[in-house]
């Protein structure tokens, strides 16, 4: 306090003191006309009800206002004669609203509704026999001023004070009156019954001169005013022109005087109190005949003749600003002195509504407002960027500043005399801040990006960052990850005690911590509470949450309930930019985000100013009346208003209106409805014109249940039901089902004798098929086995046929080619000779060999070959002849390794393609080699002779596996010989196959692809 005294001074001395920019207006003003829901702009009376509505009396119908909407009640709805009201009135008990029209029809308000009651009641009813009599000249009180009064015979005015007790008042005296027995009579004379009221059922009157008098049994009695009205400079100088209001239905009595009114009540030592509720605003020009006020949510109803209905409500909060103009934007502050908030724009906002500047803090202020702490010595510190501040106690001295080496997001004033720095990149490092001239020192590099900092108990830092929340540990240095916020943009966190942390996100919410477990709270229904900036608890219990739309207040004990399994809701109640703030968008990303200060007022900071209340002074409105049924449709056409709906089986749309009286801001209006009995119970939320509707539901019983949540407070809300019953169709009636179980057993029967008799049919045809097919099977079988027996016969022919080339050919030819053999070289004759009978032997044994294959089982007998064997075994025999023609034959043995594969009729393939090649090749080179690439191997037979024609290159790799060669008429006329069609028929039965192309250097060369068996 002392400091604070001090700091004051200074700046007085230095600095004229600034008026804080205070807005003119305390209240917000909304102006109903036929343009936005009135049905005519004459409110002539305003009345309260005990369910919470307010009701107009209007030219066209009685309306009812639940501060959301109106609804008219005239002769559409009613069997009225006209629509004008004239006056509302309530009975003996003042529990029950009637309403009088100008042709003295009775209209009862009642449950949140007007029903038609009758033309006129016994004299003896009520209030009734007050009505205004054309005969008697009896005329009872409906208010002031009285529109009528210019158009009225008034010999009698009439002012009830009770169900049978009433002041009668004559030209010339007044009398009470009590059960029609007269108590007391005191003349007075007087020229204006409309300046008689009662309060408490007391007599009072407003002469001429602007005095007032108490009458009672002993005459007339001055009566002073006291209180607010006596500082209006009026009052003084122009009392005759207080004006009376006086609202009979709700007891209340106003003075309208100089552009203000005041509540008029009974003071203490017989003096009548009066209260500013309004100033500056022309009862006159907008034509106003009718108020009402609401005292509870400080809100006044003002009916006009001409203008319709204003609704005047007080603003709860007055955001302080420092008068800069458009440049009114705070983040962090800090307690200064007793009540005081300094901000690190350099501006000090003390309890009394003043603003002063601070010189010093003006001067070094950048722009940079995010971080503002004081430590345990006073000393207050401050963040620019990447500049670290500290100032005195009073500001007027920088005691130290230190350009550091990354950018400072935030500071924090820990509980151990350490200052904590969170830095963009570089971790969290703290300093001394005992010492006069401090180091920063590294604490931990693994947490970056901070945004903020809170204390659990001196051992435990909590750290906010933007990629999580962290638990530091003090005595180590250990960093715990809170794993149920990983990776979201942390605002703010707020620790209550060692088992109780709250933490708000950007985009995420905001969650609690409580004894290890992370709970994420329920959102508002526009999800405003997505960007939660800051949590603060006031002394009453409650949290005040900022965010960019607006501030809510919750009761953290509900928020404990919801997340202890308790509440399957949270109530939120909103405050927007209507409720005082200069905008609804509230700023956060600093440290404090909000402060409390030692009297319990909080401060927030906003876009436009700060936002300093007390918590204990913000009246919650809350939306805690009852629930109505205003309408129920089918098909457009209007129901009865019961618990109770039949609905025809064939209906196309049900629609059923609800409302709650509720004044204060829609947003906290939370209405949801269920269908119970149509599988799952889903609660959703009633559309804002408040009408829930449903198309083509099948018959049953069901339940609509509507609910609206009243508050704070677990399972704090009230349901209406209404039950469904939508009837059956005509085809879900028993006669029907029973018809149509008859009809489709029938249709089952003749379906069941026609598929009988269609099986019958396919059963015989069936059978002559098997019996053809059996017999064409016979055939077929005979026929087989008699070729069974030819092929039996001709494969023993071909058998001793092969044995007797075998004997009779082979055997010779041998003996000729061992004896031409002999005689070779002697001349040509001798050498084409032993040619001849070569290739004629080699002939026949391939021919031996491919017919032995056929009767083979298997048609193959794989073994392990060495191919470089096989092939050097043929070039071997082929080199005596190759060597006549001038050939030589070239074998490279490349190591191919042994394979897998049929020796006799590999054999064969090799002996043929070398026979070609060295018959085709008149000189030159006949080059034999082979290649392994994975499970396949390659021969290679290349010559250098005539080459091939061009026609059979074609044929041969174009044939297809399985293909027979012998009679395909495309193959040329000269190379239609046994040698080669045996030679890829071979192929095919040892998996291989056969590729021609052209030599580079002319002749031809054949390649042998074999895919080797595993």
């Amino acid at each position: 306090m002392r400091s604070f005294v001090l700091l004051l001074g200074l700046i007085s001395r230095a600095f004229s003191v600034q008026a804080a920019d205070i807005d003119t207006l305390p209240y917000t003003v909304e102006n109903f006309t036929d343009e936005n829901g009135l049905p005519q702009n004459s409110v002539k009376s305003i009345a309260p009800d005990n369910d919470g509505f307010l009701w107009l009396a209007t030219e066209n119908g009685l309306v009812r206002f639940d501060g959301q909407k109106f609804r008219n009640f005239n002769g559409n709805d009613l069997p009225l004669r006209t629509s004008r009201m004239t006056y509302i009135y309530p009975d003996a008990g003042r529990k029950m609203l009637f309403a009088r029209t100008s042709e003295k029809e009775v209209i009862r308000i009642s449950n949140g509704r007007a029903t038609f009651w009758h033309n006129h009641l016994p004299v003896t009813r009520d209030y009734e026999y007050f009505v205004y009599n054309d005969t008697t000249g009896i005329y009872p009180v409906v208010g002031l001023p009285n529109g009528f009064k210019s158009v009225m015979r008034v010999d009698h005015y009439l002012i009830p004070t009770g169900a049978r007790s009433y002041y009668l008042i004559s030209r010339n005296s007044y009398s009470y009156m009590d059960k029609d027995r007269k108590l007391f009579s005191h003349p007075f004379a007087h020229n204006n019954p409309w300046n008689f009221f009662t309060i408490r059922r007391h007599l009072y009157f407003l002469d001429a001169e602007g005095k007032f008098l108490m009458l009672d049994n002993l005459g007339g009695h001055p009566v002073n005013l006291c209180g607010d009205i006596t500082e209006n400079p009026a009052y003084n100088t122009d009392k005759n022109k207080m004006e009376l209001y006086w609202n009979y239905v709700a007891d209340q009595l106003f003075i309208y005087l100089n552009g203000s009114l005041y509540r008029l009540t009974e003071g203490e030592g017989g003096m009548l109190y009066t209260q500013l509720v309004l100033q500056d605003f022309e009862f006159h020009r907008q034509d106003i005949i009718s108020v009402y006020q609401d005292e509870q949510h400080h809100r006044l109803f003002l009916g006009s003749f001409t203008k319709g209905l204003f609704v005047i409500t007080k603003k709860q909060f007055r955001p302080r600003r420092a008068g800069l103009g458009s440049n009114e934007v705070y983040y962090s502050q800090n307690v200064y002195g007793t009540n005081g908030v300094i901000t690190p724009q350099g501006f000090l906002f003390d309890e009394t509504g003043k603003t002063y500047e601070i010189p010093l803090l003006r001067q070094q202020h950048v722009g940079d407002a995010y971080s503002m702490q004081t430590d345990q010595q006073g000393n207050h510190w401050h963040k620019s960027n990447s500049h670290l501040l500290k100032y005195n106690k009073d500001f007027t001295e920088l005691l130290w500043v230190r350009e550091l080496h990354d950018e400072i997001n935030r500071i924090y004033a820990g509980q151990d005399g350490r200052l904590w720095i969170g830095f963009k990149h570089a971790g969290l490092y703290y300093v001394d801040t005992d010492r006069p001239d401090p180091v920063p020192l590294l604490f931990t590099s693994a947490v970056q990006d901070i945004t903020y900092f809170s204390y659990e108990h001196p051992g435990v830092l909590w750290v906010g960052s933007g990629r999580g929340l962290f638990k530091v540990k003090l005595s180590n240095a250990k960093v715990d990850t809170i794993a149920g916020l990983s990776g979201y943009n942390v605002r703010s966190v707020y620790s209550l005690s060692r088992k109780e942390l709250w933490v708000t996100t950007y985009d995420k919410g905001f969650f609690l911590l409580e004894n290890g477990m992370t709970y994420q709270m329920p959102l508002d229904r526009l999800q405003y509470l997505n960007t939660a900036h800051c949590i603060t608890q006031d002394d009453n219990g409650y949290f005040w949450i900022t965010t960019n739309k607006g501030l809510f207040q919750v009761a953290r004990k509900d928020l404990l309930a919801y997340a202890h399994g308790e509440s399957s809701y949270v109530f939120y109640l909103y405050y927007g930019k209507n409720k005082g703030f200069n905008t609804n968008e509230f700023n956060g990303g600093c440290q404090p985000c909000a402060l409390k200060l030692p009297n319990g007022n909080l401060s927030l900071p906003s876009l436009d100013g700060l936002v300093m209340f007390p918590p204990s002074g913000i009246k919650a409105e809350l939306p805690d009346k009852g629930l109505f049924i205003d309408n129920m449709e089918m098909d457009t056409r209007r129901l009865a208003l019961t618990d109770t709906v039949v609905l025809p089986n064939n209906y196309q749309q049900f629609r059923l209106e609800v409302s709650t009286p509720y004044f204060g801001d829609r947003y906290n209006v939370q209405l949801f409805y269920t269908l119970e009995g149509d599988g799952e119970d889903i609660w959703l939320p009633v559309e804002n014109d408040r009408s829930i509707s449903f198309s083509r539901l099948h018959s049953g019983n069901y339940r609509l249940r509507v609910r609206k949540v009243n508050g704070f407070g677990r399972q704090n809300y009230i349901d209406k039901v209404v039950f469904i019953t939508v009837q059956i169709a005509w085809y879900e009636k028993l006669w029907f089902r029973v018809l149509a179980a008859c009809f489709l057993g029938l249709l089952v029967f003749v379906f069941m004798r026609i598929r009988l008799a269609r099986s019958q049919y396919k059963n015989r045809m069936l059978e002559m098929h098997v019996s053809e097919r059996t017999r064409r099977l016979e055939e077929t079988l005979e026929f087989l086995q008699s070729s069974e027996r030819q092929l039996h016969q001709q494969a023993l022919m071909q058998q001793r046929l092969i044995a007797a080339i075998t004997h009779d050919i082979k055997t010779p030819m041998k003996f000729l080619l061992l004896m031409t053999g002999a005689m070779r070289g002697k001349d040509k004759q001798h050498d084409a000779l032993y040619e001849t009978h070569y290739r004629m032997y080699h002939l026949i044994e391939n021919l031996i060999q491919y017919m032995k294959m056929q009767f083979s089982v298997n048609g193959s007998s794989s073994e392990m070959l060495n191919l470089d064997q096989l092939l050097e075994e043929k070039a071997g025999i082929f080199r005596p002849i190759a060597q006549m023609r001038n050939v030589g034959i070239i074998h490279h043995t490349n190591g191919t390794g042994p394979a897998l594969v049929n020796r006799q009729l590999l054999g064969v393939v090799v002996h043929n393609l070398l026979d070609n090649a060295v018959k085709y090749t008149p000189a030159g080179t006949i080059t034999l080699e082979t290649e392994r690439i994975g499970d396949m191997v390659i021969i290679r037979v290349t010559d250098t002779g005539i080459g091939i024609h061009p026609q059979l290159l074609e044929r041969v790799n174009m044939h297809s596996p399985g293909r027979y060669l012998a009679g395909d008429s495309h193959w040329p006329e000269e190379h239609r010989g046994l040698g080669l069609l045996i030679v890829i028929e071979l192929l095919q039965l040892i998996n291989g196959r056969l590729k021609m192309q052209p030599n580079e250097g002319g002749g031809t060369r054949v390649s042998v692809v074999l895919h080797l068996l595993s």
